[in-house]
């Protein structure tokens, strides 16, 4: 599971492409991309692609909830593929490579952030020389595993090449209620933020590319594929005024009549951008508000001004660009009245979407740091839960709880009419997904349903 892939939506592999595009600076590299969840193939189909193809390299990316079955699935492949290097890169990967080696028939991990590491290896293995040359890769030897750390942040992404976004079929992805066909840009890489639920998959230094770089891509993209939106995947799009506004005015001095979403945090989006934004085909921004309550906010260290809040996500509306919020239930701290802060700060600010899921602490974050004599974690098999089973259970009768006091109310329905005339198909596609999941007895991996 790559970028982002939830029940409403699903984002092109940024990451694979990213590597892909490292790989195309090598002539004797023929690439393939197998997107199994966008195809969709099963891992019996994803096997037959890989023999068609005869890779002499696989490259994967590992995702949190589905760990084990990502794990499983790449053992298989590997024992179908023997001759095959098997290379695998992640969060997991970086922090347990030792691990992951011990348990898996995999050849080589790559740590940290991928892209200049993965051209070292690729060189050297088409070179056949020694894995010793390599800084910032784990691999096995037949005296043991090396785990031979590198830099870890990429401190000038602006000279790494485009993505291969040829190798996306893009007609398979999608938000909802966007124009398709449907692309993806990262523009800048890390947060700077200290939130401590937080996993960075770039770390907190910001790395930016180029506007003109920007620019390029989205052009690029509108040739090959046609598309008509795309998300910028960036962690907070909005943390420098200036930057938003000199690319969004390069947008609109181009015409390139494109409508995308970004994430924003609530602090960072000022005023002066969001008029620009909207001209430039700003469609709908991200909030990661977390919390109605104060308490909460304070405990997971993102000290959001809720006064601020509601005004910032009326000049959304002043100047049309929808708001989903993000919020986050589960909180140790958490009792029912800050539960319902959260559901009627959500009502009150009148978001036009959320999505709502459990608080999960992952190994590498603060809080998992904080918690871990409450957490029964382990890889191999893969558990990352609550010991007090009363919290897990207590959780998803809140999480739906919240979609329903927000979603089921008669104001609600009558604004939500314009998706109904605009999108009818996707928009009872979503309702009937979202009243399954409500009234299903089973907890999914993802819920957060928009």
């Amino acid at each position: 599971m790559c970028s982002y892939n939830a029940p409403s939506m699903l984002l092109p592999p940024q990451e694979l492409i990213a590597l892909a595009g490292i790989a195309k600076k090598f002539n004797d590299c023929n690439l393939t991309l197998i997107d199994s969840i966008a195809e969709p193939y099963n891992l019996g189909e994803t096997i037959a692609h890989l023999k068609q193809v005869e890779p002499d390299i696989i490259v994967s990316i590992q995702g949190f909830e589905c760990f084990e079955e990502d794990m499983n699935a790449l053992v298989e492949i590997k024992k179908n593929l023997s001759q095959s290097k098997l290379i695998l890169f992640g969060h997991y990967a970086t922090l347990f490579p030792e691990e992951i080696l011990q348990k898996t028939n995999f050849d080589i991990i790559i740590l940290g952030e991928p892209d200049n590491i993965f051209e070292d290896l690729l060189g050297t293995l088409i070179r056949g020389s020694n894995l010793a040359e390599v800084s910032g890769i784990a691999y096995r030897t037949d005296s043991g595993i090396i785990v031979q750390k590198g830099d870890e942040r990429i401190p000038h992404p602006e000279l790494l090449p485009m993505p291969a976004y040829e190798l996306l079929k893009a007609e398979k992805y999608f938000e909802p209620f966007l124009k398709p066909p449907f692309g993806l840009i990262q523009s800048a890489r890390g947060c700077p933020y200290s939130c401590n639920y937080c996993v960075r998959s770039f770390g907190k230094r910001l790395t930016y590319r180029t506007p003109d770089q920007i620019i390029e891509e989205i052009i690029f993209l509108k040739e090959k594929f046609g598309i008509r939106s795309l998300r910028f995947i960036d962690d907070t799009f909005t943390v420098h005024t200036k930057r938003v506004v000199e690319l969004c005015q390069k947008m609109i001095d181009l015409n390139l009549d494109i409508e995308w979403t970004c994430l924003s945090r609530i602090s960072t989006l000022k005023e002066e951008m969001v008029p620009i934004m909207k001209q430039a085909g700003c469609k709908r921004i991200y909030f990661g508000v977390e919390s109605g309550s104060q308490k909460v906010l304070n405990y997971l260290n993102k000290p959001t001004d809720l006064t601020e809040a509601i005004s910032t996500i009326r000049l959304c509306k002043k100047y049309g660009i929808e708001s989903l919020a993000f919020f986050i239930i589960g909180a140790p701290v958490e009792e029912e009245e800050d539960f319902y802060a959260s559901v009627n700060f959500a009502i009150d600010a009148d978001f036009d979407y959320i999505a709502v899921s459990e608080l999960i602490p992952y190994p590498g974050t603060e809080l998992f740091d904080a918690l871990r004599d409450q957490i029964d974690f382990s890889l191999f098999p893969y558990k990352n839960e609550w010991k007090d089973k009363s919290m897990k259970e207590r959780n998803k009768i809140r999480e739906k709880k919240f979609y329903q006091h927000f979603y089921y109310r008669s104001k609600y329905v009558l604004k939500s009419a314009r998706n109904v005339l605009k999108h009818p198909m996707e928009y009872i596609a979503n309702v009937r997904k979202l009243s399954v999941y409500l009234l299903s007895q089973k907890q999914g991996k993802r819920a957060d349903y928009m």
